[in-house]
């Protein structure tokens, strides 16, 4: 390791993990998750100088401690802002059914990306699915899942998108 190198150590558990399409966590610990995660962007956001653009917000970022409390990790894509500007002008990079539709077409991220993908995260805790299932193609169209909650919404069957489990807790 170099002498300028950056190290960032979490403490996390190990058995604990965000994984669409499994067993959900209980809906008090998922809005713990969902609201530790949204204060983490916000700081990076906001309370950064400069900026960090996380550019992969995802579930399999989202690490969780013993406590259940998010961790935003994996910072391999991530892209530093000068305070100053709104956005950066890149290739594009990130996992792609959590790319928000903008910065595929012009190649700008900025803070509205990561929330874009923290987004689908949101989606897939409440509803339980992965952000993209071919699976889906047996009875729709639909393999994302933004897509399939857009059609359900206009069909107006709300009731449908809330993964089952939740209505336990």
């Amino acid at each position: 390791m170099r002498q300028s190198s950056l190290m960032m150590v979490y403490q996390v558990n190990t058995d604990a993990e965000l994984k669409p399409g499994e067993p959900v966590l209980d809906w008090p610990t998922g809005k713990r998750v969902a609201l530790g995660t949204a204060r983490a962007l916000e700081y990076l956001h906001e309370h950064c100088n400069p900026k960090i653009i996380h550019r992969d917000v995802k579930a399999a970022n989202v690490l969780l401690d013993e406590d259940f409390e998010a961790v935003v990790g994996d910072f391999g894509l991530a892209k530093l802002v000068d305070v100053r500007k709104t956005n950066v002008t890149t290739e594009i990079r990130g996992t792609m059914d959590h790319i928000a539709p903008e910065y595929l077409s012009t190649g700008k991220s900025s803070g509205r990306t990561d929330v874009f993908g923290y987004g689908i995260m949101l989606l897939e805790l409440v509803t339980g699915q992965r952000a993209i299932d071919f699976s889906r193609l047996e009875e729709e169209d639909d393999v994302l899942l933004l897509d399939h909650v857009k059609k359900l919404e206009r069909e107006k069957r709300l009731d449908a998108i809330v993964d089952r489990n939740l209505y336990k807790n």
